[in-house]
């Protein structure tokens, strides 16, 4: 995997969609110290202050993957987020539906995925990925509240070493992908998944709703029970809340 070590760059996906412009063929990892411009889901705004968080885009080539499979591969990534968590001792992190890291309800990390297609098959993938390292400040205007790796454990850390230490996470688990692990994938995002089975709150076509959450499909929509039957919701039309004290 190359690497595209970074000082300050608007925005890592940004800057991985010109690196293959340019004829980049090859993964890569675009990673920076801060972002003018990060971006988030829904076309929010990533705070990306210096010092403070994992800011970084993979590049991921495919040889043999299909449109169909692109929330399989979302799953994965978000799968291989948890692993990293989960090897710096962080307890109790699950995947809120569809692309956020919570620990004990709070949002510490969020992915931004962009695919390329041609015909039903896709070419390559830009991942981005925005984890919160030493930032110890919250913001009440954000849908949900936040955390850090500092924040739970009291210690600092160096966005550097922190991503080198994700990407061997990320080229790990990209192997099931490659390999057609997809019901491996599958059941490993569901193990991890925020309310998964349990009742929550869904904000769906601006009215709030308690339903049953019964998992999360291969197309990216989320099997909800409520009103009497079971529906199909898509993202962002339907939206979890999380509930926190």
């Amino acid at each position: 995997m190359r690497l595209f070590p970074l000082i300050l760059v608007d925005s890592t996906n940004t800057y991985a969609h010109q690196l293959i412009s340019e004829g980049l063929s090859e993964d890569a990892l675009v990673y920076c110290n801060a972002q003018t411009e990060g971006r988030g889901q829904r076309g929010n705004a990533w705070v990306s202050q210096a010092g403070e968080g994992v800011y970084c885009s993979f590049v991921v080539f495919h040889k043999n993957a299909f449109v169909r499979d692109q929330f399989l591969f979302n799953m994965l990534i978000a799968v291989a987020v948890r692993s990293y968590l989960d090897s710096k001792g962080i307890q109790n992190v699950k995947i809120k539906w569809p692309n956020d890291l919570l620990v004990n309800q709070k949002k510490i990390a969020g992915l931004l995925i962009e695919n390329s297609l041609k015909g039903d098959r896709i070419s390559v993938s830009i991942v981005g990925i925005g984890l919160n390292l030493n930032q110890l400040w919250q913001d009440d205007n954000f849908e949900t509240p936040s955390s850090s790796l500092k924040m739970i454990t009291g210690e600092d850390y160096h966005y550097e070493t922190e991503v080198l230490n994700l990407s061997e996470h990320i080229k790990k688990h990209l192997d099931y992908f490659k390999a057609g692990h997809y019901e491996l994938i599958s059941k490993m995002y569901h193990q991890h998944l925020y309310q998964n089975r349990e009742q929550a709150e869904f904000l769906i076509d601006e009215k709030i709703v308690t339903a049953q959450l019964e998992g999360v499909n291969s197309d990216g929509s989320a099997s909800v029970f409520y009103d009497g039957e079971s529906r199909k919701v898509y993202h962002p039309q339907a939206r979890m809340i999380v509930k926190h004290s």
